[in-house]
């Protein structure tokens, strides 16, 4: 039953990803991925935090939330094979850029999530 949940999480956050990748552009800051990935840090923090409060009841919600939206929604490869075409295109400034903002950003609001979570629950 825990597959029904995480397929039906990934589909959804399948789906949310795609629709942000229509942001990203062939050259230059890969938009799309950068938001999917910050949204999901964000959402994972605030989620972890609250798992232990509200879902103790509902693993298999966790597990579809967590393992199934929010791993369909973030995406380290593409965040990575992203970083390699920026390597590739010679676009140095761009690739620091978007490596330092996708990390320090991504702690951050992971963060503010976990603290948000704590104080909701």
């Amino acid at each position: 039953m825990q597959y029904l949940y995480i397929f039906v999480g990934g589909a959804i956050g399948a789906f949310i990803r795609y629709l942000l990748s229509v942001f990203n552009s062939t050259e230059g800051f890969p938009t799309g991925t950068f938001f999917a990935n910050i949204i999901g840090a964000f959402l994972m923090g605030l989620l972890g935090s609250l798992a232990i409060q509200y879902f103790r009841n509902n693993p298999l919600l966790k597990k579809g939330i967590t393992t199934g939206l929010l791993g369909a929604l973030t995406t380290f490869s593409t965040f990575q094979f992203e970083l390699v075409g920026l390597l590739q295109q010679q676009a140095y400034v761009m690739l620091v850029t978007y490596a330092l903002l996708s990390y320090i950003i991504g702690i951050l609001v992971c963060y503010i999530g976990v603290r948000m979570g704590a104080r909701l629950s």
